[in-house]
């Protein structure tokens, strides 16, 4: 990157949140170069560490390397409270504390945001819980599949109601660490504007109802008729969706947005006719008619592979993508001509995907990987704060938990 400096850079984030959606709103932030100092607890690992023991298993899995990449790992006890001491420490010298937490266990540690507000004035906080910090489910606890079903998300994934029922889309993790990253950049956009901190309540909950499903849910108070199912019809435009192609497990999405397009569509699959029949004149009657057009796409598609059909589809105009699997979108040409995906400059072997947007011009680089447990504690902990001597926080094999331990 040369000698750019990182837009997030000089923010210093503590990170106590765990799993995926926390660290990844965290990860967001570290990317783009705020200094995240991430808290383990040596007896009840991250379980994105993988919960294994044997061979230090616990520094390799590759979930954590990337989800936890451009961080530093320090490890303390806070229900001990010369260690939580150490934690307050570091609570008054950051810009944001993350944590996501069933509501008063920072309370139980004696970390409340009042407490952080004596160290820190103009802290911000931001709690990104299954519910809340209020109301009457704040108290249980919730990962993503069981908010998918409780947000309201999960009736709307699917093919057809009558034969095959709702599916899961599992990557409510991710969608809620992007929102919990927007509440750290709005809460220290306003401290700017400001000079006040806050406490932000990120209930994943309804971040998933209002950031996802906000219109399904107007239309049904406007209506009282729910969203039906469209697999992956559009609700305007037809035909839209995706058709399996030659080869094992290969398909290729289309949409067809103009009259042009369908024009287009039909003398390219074969059926120059069908642009003509007045039964397909309108996006109305051709989603009337969109199984009958689905069969006749299928047929055109099953016989070309899934690149293929992306290509002669893109170059007639019309919107369309191959499905790729894991090994093809690594060597998929334009994420390489993009630089997206690239090598940790700490020298760790393998590429990550990189950072998903470009700010000030240029895609930051993949500074480190996940660290190893308590990696920085005689950085961190021994000369940033100044409160450790060197190697005073080591521990051994027998002091390590897993993420599964309940001690």
């Amino acid at each position: 990157m040369g000698n750019r400096r990182l837009p997030m850079e000089g923010v210093r984030i503590v990170d106590l949140t765990h799993d995926w959606a926390g660290p990844h709103a965290t990860r967001l932030l570290a990317d783009y170069g705020a200094e995240v100092i991430k808290i383990e607890y040596v007896r009840r690992m991250d379980g994105m560490r993988g919960g294994r023991k044997e061979r230090e298993a616990y520094n390799h899995h590759p979930r954590w390397k990337q989800i936890n990449r451009n961080k530093l790992s320090v490890t303390l006890d806070l229900t001990n409270d010369s260690q939580r001491r150490i934690a307050e420490n570091l609570i008054a010298h950051a810009d944001v504390v993350v944590e996501s937490s069933r509501p008063r266990v920072l309370d139980r540690w004696k970390l409340g945001f009042d407490r952080m507000q004596e160290l820190k004035p103009d802290i911000i906080l931001v709690s990104l819980s299954a519910f809340g910090q209020t109301g009457p489910d704040a108290t249980y606890g919730g990962y993503g599949g069981g908010l998918e079903a409780l947000s309201g998300v999960q009736v709307l994934t699917g093919y057809d109601a009558e034969t095959r029922p709702p599916l899961r889309i599992k990557e409510i993790d991710v969608t809620n660490g992007v929102m919990g990253a927007c509440a750290i950049m709005t809460a220290l956009v306003y401290r700017t504007r400001t000079g006040r901190g806050q406490h932000v309540d990120v209930s994943q909950l309804e971040a998933m109802t209002s950031g996802l499903i906000g219109e399904h849910l107007l239309g049904f108070f406007d209506s009282g008729i729910q969203s039906p199912l469209r697999g992956n019809r559009h609700t305007e435009h037809a035909p839209s969706g995706c058709y399996r192609c030659a080869g094992d497990d290969k398909y290729v999405t289309l949409c067809v947005q103009t009259e042009s397009q369908w024009v287009s569509l039909c003398q390219l699959i074969g059926h120059p006719d069908a642009a003509l029949d007045p039964q397909f004149a309108t996006p109305a009657l051709r989603h009337a008619a969109h199984d009958a057009i689905d069969r006749m796409i299928t047929h055109w598609t099953g016989g070309r592979t899934h690149e293929a059909a992306m290509a002669c589809l893109q170059d007639r105009g019309i919107a369309a993508g191959a499905v790729l699997n894991a090994e093809e979108v690594a060597n998929n040409v334009h994420l390489q001509a993009r630089a997206f995906f690239a090598a940790a400059r700490d020298g760790s072997p393998g590429n990550y995907p990189g950072p998903p947007f470009v700010l000030s011009g240029e895609r930051p680089g993949i500074r480190r990987i996940g660290p190893r447990l308590g990696e920085h504690n005689d950085e961190v902990l021994g000369g940033m704060v100044g409160k450790l001597k060197e190697g005073e926080y080591r521990y051994g094999p027998e002091e390590i938990g897993t993420a599964f331990d309940i001690k």
